[in-house]
């Protein structure tokens, strides 16, 4: 290799590395960890707090809304508990019976069900453990019902769930929290 040769692949190689270096910084140095977003995708939306809010995470929300009387009637929140352990939790307007358990139907599979939590003022809570399984088969697409009891009789109601856009808004959710998390994903975001 003649000495030109040599310094031009010198020269190129110091550039490649100090371009990568400089897109690289700009990622961690650029990060502004105030700032928050919300972002819709069909039926689902994601809600990420300021990085430098610690103790919350970001969340997938679907209000489930009734057509006639425009009131909710199912707010699924796919989160993290503090623990880090990932969740469903479904909120039911009061009135819904506590004896019987909620039940979630996802394409042809069986009915998974749990008791209720607690009842505040916001509703009733319900949380579904998001093991891989359950993330499976949200992953799939495939709509399902949320399986209620005693709105209105004994008989348990269907309240339909839509997974449209729920893969969209996974990917989001799931970028936005390794960003809030990690300095090293902000790096090559």
């Amino acid at each position: 290799m003649t000495n030109l040769t040599q310094k031009l692949v010198i020269g190129a190689a110091t550039l490649v590395v100090g371009l990568v270096l400089g897109w690289a910084g700009r990622g961690v140095i650029g990060y502004n960890t105030s700032t928050q977003f919300m972002t819709s995708f069909d039926s689902w939306r994601v809600a990420c707090p300021a990085a430098d809010q610690k103790g919350v995470n970001c969340e997938m929300i679907q209000d489930v809304v009734d057509n006639e009387s425009h009131q909710e009637l199912v707010r699924i929140a796919i989160g993290k508990l503090p623990d880090g352990k990932p969740i469903m939790d479904l909120t039911m307007p009061l009135g819904v019976s506590l004896e019987h358990d909620v039940g979630l139907v996802l394409g042809t599979e069986p009915a998974r069900t749990v008791k209720y939590r607690t009842c505040l003022a916001q509703g009733c809570i319900a949380d579904f453990p998001l093991d891989d399984k359950l993330q499976t088969s949200l992953n799939a697409g495939k709509d399902g019902n949320i399986l209620i009891t005693g709105l209105t009789s004994d008989k348990p109601i269907a309240i339909p769930l839509s997974l449209k856009g729920y893969g969209a808004a996974r990917r989001v959710y799931e970028n936005g929290e390794a960003k809030r998390n990690s300095w090293f994903w902000r790096m090559w975001s």
